[in-house]
């Protein structure tokens, strides 16, 4: 019995050169693989030291600064509705500039809900009434200069004195 080896080592002689390059080609995959990571493990880092650098230098740049002011103060009455503070005079003098020579009367502030209305007095003129408006989340605005608007249009369901009807 004879046996014919040549085709079987040829098919091993094939075979070891394909291994060879096949471990090579594994351990660059896995080299590679690895310098991918290093470098997202990097840029994650630097973004973090960013974030906290800036993070910090904005706690520490505001850390002294006051608080914004506060809403008018608001109380709840017995059927759930809420009623605002009037605010005062200077406290809405705060919300305009005049012009030159006018200024507020001494007359108390008039709330009628959510609006206020104070009187302006100007010299060599007649009064003038300037409307202000309070808006939850914004505070108190200033909404108009007149001598009296329509209650209905403002949505006031009681009488005001700054109204016309």
């Amino acid at each position: 019995m004879t046996d014919d080896l040549g085709p079987l080592r040829q098919a091993m002689s094939d075979l070891s050169e394909y291994g060879g390059a096949a471990d090579m080609y594994e351990r660059a995959l896995r080299k590679s693989r690895q310098s991918q990571r290093r470098v997202a493990l990097a840029t994650g880092a630097a973004a973090v030291a960013m974030v906290v650098a800036i993070g910090g230098t904005v706690a520490f740049a505001t850390r002294d600064r006051a608080d914004p002011p506060l809403p008018p103060a608001a109380s709840g009455t017995g059927d759930g509705a809420q009623t605002l503070d009037c605010p005062s005079t200077q406290v809405l003098g705060t919300l305009v500039e005049l012009p030159a020579g006018w200024s507020f009367s001494s007359r108390p502030v008039e709330c009628a809900q959510t609006w206020a209305a104070v009187d302006v007095e100007r010299p060599g003129a007649g009064g003038l009434i300037y409307l202000f408006h309070y808006t939850a989340g914004t505070g108190w605005r200033f909404q108009d200069q007149g001598n009296g608007w329509d209650c209905a249009e403002l949505g006031l369901t009681e009488p005001a004195s700054f109204c016309t009807s």
